[in-house]
C-alpha cells in the first residue's frame, strides 16, 4: 500500500508520518478524520486538509503531503501495441505512460484504446479514449488502477471504389467525413461524379446503399462508391 506524510508546520499534533492508506483509499488525520488520497494529486489532498483544518482549528495552516512509498500496480496491455504484456509499475499511472512502456501503438493499432477494470459491483467497466486525446497529451488524467486491462484494437477500416485515383482499403478514424475520406484516396478522376457517391453500410445485419453529402460522417467498414 502507499505510505503518505502529512506535515502541518509548526504543528505536530496535527502530524503523521508514515501513514498507510487503507483499502478504502483514505487515511486518518488528526482533527479532521478520513481523506481521500487515493488518486489525487499530492497538490490536492495538500488543498483538502488545509482547507478542513481551516475551519475552526488552524489559522492559515501550511500543509505538506509527500508519498514515501508507493504501491506497485499490475497492469496488462494487450492488442496492438509492439511489446504487449503484464506491467508492474509504482505510483499514479497514467494510460499514456503505460502505453509508453509497452512501446506505444503499431501502426495498424486503431483509432481509440480500451480500458477494462473490476468495479466495485463486480461489474467490468470500461473507458474508452481515442487515440487522438493519447497522442495530443489530453489522456494524461487517464489514471489506471491495479488489475486494470488496456486493449488497444486493430485499426478498422473503410473501402473505397469507383472513379477515384486510388481506389482500396484506408484506416477508418472518428470524425472521418466523406471529403475527407475521399482526400485519403486521391480525390475522383475526372469522370467521376462525387455529388452521385454511394456508401453500402451494414445495418441490423443487412446492407445498405445511399447516396451521401460531402459533409456526412463516414463509419467503420463502409464501402464507398464515387
Amino acid at each position: 500500500a502507499d505510505v503518505i506524510d502529512v506535515t502541518v508546520f509548526g504543528e505536530a499534533d496535527a502530524s503523521r508520518s508514515g501513514v498507510t492508506v487503507d483499502n478504502d483509499g483514505t487515511i486518518d488525520v488528526p482533527y479532521i478524520g478520513r481523506v481521500k488520497v487515493a488518486g489525487m494529486p499530492a497538490r490536492a489532498v495538500e488543498a483538502d486538509i488545509r482547507a478542513r483544518l481551516s475551519k475552526g482549528y488552524f489559522v492559515n495552516p501550511s500543509v505538506s503531503v509527500t508519498i514515501v512509498k508507493y504501491r506497485s500496480k499490475t497492469v496488462s496491455v494487450q492488442g496492438y501495441v509492439r511489446s504487449p504484456g503484464e506491467y508492474i509499475l509504482q505510483g499514479n499511472v497514467s494510460l499514456t505512460s503505460v502505453l509508453a512502456q509497452a512501446g506505444s501503438m503499431t501502426l495498424d493499432a486503431g483509432s481509440y484504446v480500451v480500458n477494462s477494470r473490476r468495479a466495485a459491483d463486480g461489474k467490468t467497466e470500461q473507458i474508452r479514449v481515442s487515440r487522438r486525446d493519447i497522442e495530443s497529451g489530453r489522456a494524461q488524467d487517464v489514471v489506471l488502477r491495479d488489475g486494470d486491462t488496456v486493449l488497444v484494437p486493430k485499426a478498422e477500416t473503410i473501402f473505397i471504389n469507383g472513379y477515384v485515383r486510388a481506389p482500396g482499403s484506408y484506416t477508418w478514424e472518428e470524425g472521418l467525413t466523406l471529403e475527407k475520406a475521399l482526400t485519403l484516396a486521391g480525390g475522383a478522376t475526372e469522370r467521376g461524379a462525387v455529388g452521385r457517391t454511394e456508401i453500402t453500410r451494414v445495418v441490423d445485419g443487412k446492407p445498405k446503399t445511399f447516396k451521401v453529402k460531402l459533409t456526412d460522417l463516414v463509419l467503420a467498414n463502409d464501402t464507398i462508391r464515387v
